[in-house]
């Protein structure tokens, strides 16, 4: 039982660490005391013609009430929970900017597209609501 246990709790930090953080030394624990974590953010698919896009102002702008002004992280993950890195697609991630994947940056862009990602933020807790 003790190994299940064991096996069950790594598999859970596996997968809880699979994001990609903005700034780079941020974690998912690190959004702690007055701050939480944003609902996730998949305000876009992909398109043929683009990419995927996840565009911070856009977000403030759609979802006020769940984003705050000035976040002190970004993480970003694909819609089915895993690391952009994992993908193979090329990205560019900022607390400022967002997330972009641009179509042209994947290798065989003509025949395939850029991945679907999601993005939270890091927020002051009473920014927020949840």
């Amino acid at each position: 039982m003790f190994f299940i246990t064991l096996f069950a709790i790594l598999l859970f930090n596996s997968v809880a660490s699979q994001g990609i953080f903005d700034p780079s030394t941020f974690t998912q624990g690190s959004c702690t005391g007055s701050n939480k974590w944003t609902i996730w953010f998949d305000t876009n698919d992909p398109s043929s013609v683009q990419g995927d896009f996840e565009i911070t102002n856009h977000i403030k702008q759609l979802l006020p009430t769940y984003m705050c002004s000035s976040p002190s992280a970004i993480e970003a993950q694909t819609s089915y929970d895993t690391s952009p890195t994992t993908t193979g697609d090329v990205f560019r991630i900022s607390t400022k900017d967002g997330f972009f994947c641009l179509n042209q940056q994947v290798n065989n862009y003509k025949n395939r597209l850029c991945t679907d990602y999601k993005v939270r933020y890091c927020c002051p807790s009473a920014s927020i609501s949840r």
